[in-house]
């Protein structure tokens, strides 16, 4: 169950509160930051760029599975606006592939427009991202994205040994007796061959 902090569960229980949504890519160059409101939102250290209704989103899949799903989002840049296509062009030049993206919500005062929180929603990676360019009018970035449930699936490449755990933490001897507790036999009641006397 998610907690809100005190002012925003006081603005959502009083039906005002204002939300939007942001999205942030973590690309090898840095952060790209994205939100459906206007202007530019500083948040984190992050410059979230206003996009108005030039995101969208499938609806989220939050079933309780382990299974990773896929979500399509959508960012269609306008000329004259501040999300242009040369900025949708410095995100196809990135190294996207199997790069974090992450999905959040924000909360605002309706009357002051002060952030109040901004809580988490979705994480995945970007699978791919494909593009529609009408010379001259929008482009459309198509961006495919899966959950970071599939990394429930992956395979690690630690052990489970002295050795490997010395390595996270010399001090640690917690697995120094595990390479031989799986082979050991252990003798309830009498032991076997036992004589009687």
């Amino acid at each position: 169950m998610r907690a809100f902090n005190a002012s925003t569960l006081a603005s959502l229980q009083g039906g005002r509160a204002v939300s939007r949504g942001l999205l942030l890519f973590d690309f090898p160059s840095g952060l790209y930051g994205f939100w459906d409101g206007l202007g530019v939102l500083a948040y984190a250290g992050v410059d979230y760029v206003g996009a108005g209704k030039l995101i969208t989103a499938d609806q989220l899949d939050v079933a309780g599975s382990l299974d990773a799903s896929t979500l399509t989002m959508k960012l269609t840049a306008i000329p004259d606006t501040d999300l242009d296509p040369g900025v949708l062009a410095t995100i196809e030049a990135e190294l996207y592939h199997q790069r974090p993206v992450t999905l959040s919500r924000a909360y605002f005062d309706p009357d002051t427009l002060a952030l109040h929180s901004v809580e988490r929603v979705y994480r995945g990676y970007v699978d791919q991202i494909t593009h529609d360019y009408t010379i001259g009018g929008e482009a459309v970035l198509t961006c495919s994205v899966e959950s970071r449930a599939r990394d429930n699936t992956r395979r690690g490449a630690r052990l489970r040994s002295d050795a490997d755990q010395r390595r996270v933490d010399a001090a640690d001897g917690g697995l120094r007796h595990a390479a031989i507790s799986g082979n050991q036999d252990i003798y309830w009641g009498k032991y076997p061959g036992q004589v009687k006397k």
